[in-house]
């Protein structure tokens, strides 16, 4: 059938799609009231090739944001983890990590430039420099990322990946830079935790061997490289007179990030060993393609919810979206989960809720101190 041959794992996905349309109706239902009056304003401005998406209703944008960053993200991770538990002859794994990058970084760049050509940009000068240090910091988070599903499995790399807080943190107390509540300290405790006792649990597959500590390392390192992408991200913000369109912002991160990876898969030696792997094991090439083709469109979807409907929204669906990611991975690799493991899992997702719970109320007070200012 169809279904079975080309979509991940048949009606198997389809109870999962069907969860996760559900999860995602909720998040719509939630976020739906608190935004309604921002989403009225900017419905009112639409112009240019984009005027036919900002006229449709608000839910009907959320539903298409979510939907994309889920049905996108979804697949990414089941044809990530499928491209690393390949076999091809002599039951050889797929090694070449930095050919995988410059393969999907590349594509992303193409499909950037070709949304920056049809519908333009901000038209300013582009600060180069700091878009090669975000490329740099953004090659070692992939590069750590999926190096380390060589050691690990999918849902422990998930839950690793969705801690991006813990690192953040450290690195903020240690410079002086900011201050945290019990409360937080009690979240990222809590997050910590669960990624402990997932470890603890033992294996999550028949036959399979434990996580490596190496692998937790790569995690680690993958993590805090994505906090530096943030901080510079941040800082590039800081400096720009408009916001840059989320073309320009994908074409020219990846163009860096395809830079210093040609470089690397030189120096390296990658590119031969990934190219002659993929000559020889043709049938790892539909999940390659897949895999970099749904990385881009992930990334517009994006970089549309965040500008869109905002940062509280944004987590909101991309956190449930981490748990369901765990689901399918356990659904279609054939991962077996105790209980010791789901109530790991759990603890890791409260914890991620109670961020999201944190940022909403924090709003909250803003919007409430702006009320009052107003009042005077």
């Amino acid at each position: 059938m169809f279904l079975d041959n080309y979509c991940l794992c048949g009606p198997q996905l389809l109870i999962a799609v069907g969860v996760g349309v559900l999860v995602t109706c909720i998040v719509l239902f939630i976020d739906y009231k608190m935004f309604a009056r921002k989403f009225a304003d900017k419905e009112k401005d639409g112009a240019g090739p984009l005027d036919w998406v900002n006229k449709l209703p608000s839910g009907v944008k959320l539903f298409i944001a979510a939907g994309g960053i889920y049905g996108c993200f979804l697949t990414y991770g089941v044809k990530q983890e499928k491209i690393y538990s390949f076999e091809g002859e002599d039951s050889a794994k797929f090694t070449a990590t930095l050919f995988l990058l410059l393969f999907q970084c590349t594509v992303n760049a193409a499909f950037a430039a070709l949304c920056l050509l049809v519908f333009g940009g901000s038209k300013q000068d582009i600060p180069q420099k700091k878009f090669a240090q975000i490329g740099a910091s953004y090659i070692g988070a992939m590069l750590c990322s999926n190096e380390a599903l060589k050691y690990v499995n999918y849902p422990t790399q998930a839950l690793g990946k969705s801690c991006k807080m813990i690192p953040v943190m450290l690195l903020n107390v240690v410079r002086g830079n900011a201050t945290y509540s019990i409360r937080e300290y009690a979240q990222v405790l809590l997050i910590t935790l669960g990624i402990a006792a997932f470890q603890l649990a033992g294996k999550t597959k028949s036959g399979g061997a434990p996580n490596s500590p190496f692998g937790l390392f790569l995690l680690f390192l993958s993590l805090s490289c994505d906090g530096l992408t943030g901080s510079t991200q941040d800082g590039l913000r800081k400096t720009l007179k408009s916001p840059l369109t989320v073309s320009e912002s994908m074409l020219y991160t990846n163009a860096w990030a395809v830079i210093v990876l040609i470089v690397a898969n030189l120096v390296t030696g990658q590119f031969m060993v990934g190219l002659n792997y993929l000559m020889a094991n043709t049938g790892i090439l539909e999940p390659i393609m897949m895999f970099s083709l749904t990385s881009a469109l992930g990334q517009v979807f994006i970089f549309f919810t965040v500008n869109t409907f905002g940062s509280l929204v944004t987590s909101t669906v991309t956190t449930t979206r981490k748990f369901f990611t765990v689901l399918f991975s356990v659904v279609m690799f054939g991962h077996t989960l105790t209980t010791n493991h789901w109530i790991a899992v759990l603890m890791v997702f409260v914890g991620l809720g109670g961020e999201v719970l944190h940022k909403y109320e924090k709003q909250q007070q803003k919007k409430a101190s702006a009320a009052s200012g107003k009042g005077k």
